[in-house]
């Protein structure tokens, strides 16, 4: 097991590597495409390179932004509420004592089981503000060093410089080993799996980035003063399907009525709701088009299976899996009725030829 460890932390640069790879082999794909289009040879030659030397420049570019602008402000926004957030928990307290309810009794052993279910303010009393906020420090230092990972940049450029032959090599001994008929199906097959994880990954993740920008300017139009912090937890969290942006919508309203009051925090829940409903009526159906076109039902099964069986990762990957099992499920019945067809044409045809005799 000591071996299997060790191994296992030798392959996890490159399996970062793939990773990245995998995703930034999205946007290289398409300026390739642009690029071979052009009536120059010189671009038309150097189409992958150029395109993958485009995205690593903007990679670079979006890093020091999110390291240099983007982490301080939210390093700032999480230490404020901490500092503040025995403030603010008694804010919220006090409000909803004053609300208009007769059974004061149930509204008291409510926030009693609150209050003692509230792991983050036994945490701040317990442990100490200095102690969270040398954690914050580590957390956010260890994000850099993972980013920045020299083995998982340099094994991604290596991976999608050599796609397109590692592509051939294998269709060349799939040629070698495999019937045509079996290459055929699972051409199409991998074809199906490898473009829906692709879009799925980047209608969410460019969905996220719209949505948290979006949201962000709300809170900070309504005067939060943890506007950063509160977009980027929405964009993040909306990356799980359907489930995170509610989640992710609850915990938003809570910290604005905590810390800008009752009133403010019901016009964000109006804002946010509203903002939902844009996305997912208007935004999502845009850049997704007719791609993951799954009814709801399929959606929440195929989520909290997903969730029950993987956690996080289970409930991101639920909607691109539900779909090719969908669509091998679609074509498994087409050929079955094919079949059943064709032999009920064959008994139809038996059947008058000998009523004929």
């Amino acid at each position: 097991m000591s071996w299997l460890k060790a191994g296992m932390n030798i392959l996890m640069p490159f399996f970062y590597g793939f990773i990245i790879a995998y995703l930034l082999n999205i946007p290289c794909s398409a300026l390739e495409r642009n690029f071979k289009r052009s009536k120059s040879v010189f671009w038309k030659k150097r189409a992958r390179s150029v395109s993958i030397l485009i995205v690593y420049v903007l990679l670079i570019v979006i890093i020091s932004i999110t390291m240099n602008i983007i982490i301080p402000s939210l390093q700032r926004n999480i230490t404020d509420f901490i500092v503040n957030f025995n403030t603010y928990y008694n804010n919220a307290i006090t409000a909803i004592k004053q609300l208009p309810i007769e059974n004061t009794e149930v509204l008291d052993t409510i926030l009693e089981t609150v209050t003692s279910k509230i792991s983050l303010k036994i945490l701040l009393e317990s442990i100490g503000l200095t102690n969270i906020l040398s954690s914050l420090n580590v957390v956010f230092g260890l994000t850099s060093v993972i980013f920045s990972s020299v083995i998982a940049i340099i094994t991604s450029i290596y991976l999608l410089v050599e796609t397109h032959n590692f592509k051939n090599y294998m269709s060349r001994v799939s040629r070698l080993f495999l019937p045509r008929k079996t290459r055929e199906v699972i051409g199409k097959y991998g074809n199906i799996i490898s473009e829906s994880f692709k879009k799925f990954i980047a209608c969410q993740l460019l969905d996220s980035c719209i949505l948290g920008i979006i949201t962000t300017i709300e809170f900070s139009v309504l005067g939060s003063r943890h506007a950063v912090a509160l977009g980027m937890m929405l964009a993040i969290l909306n990356i799980i399907p359907y489930f995170g942006s509610i989640f992710g919508s609850i915990i938003a309203v809570i910290v604005v009525a905590s810390t800008n009051g009752i009133g403010t925090g019901l016009i964000t829940a109006v804002v946010l709701l509203i903002t939902q409903q844009i996305d997912g009526n208007v935004i999502q159906p845009k850049l997704m088009g007719n791609s993951f076109s799954l009814s709801p039902a399929l959606i929440v099964i195929g989520i909290s299976i997903g969730g029950s069986v993987a956690g996080v990762w289970g409930m991101i990957l639920a909607i691109p899996i539900v779909n090719i099992v969908k669509q091998i499920t679609d074509d498994m019945i087409a050929a079955r009725e094919a079949a059943v067809l064709e032999a009920e044409r064959y008994a139809d045809a038996d059947m008058l030829q000998h009523e004929d005799i």
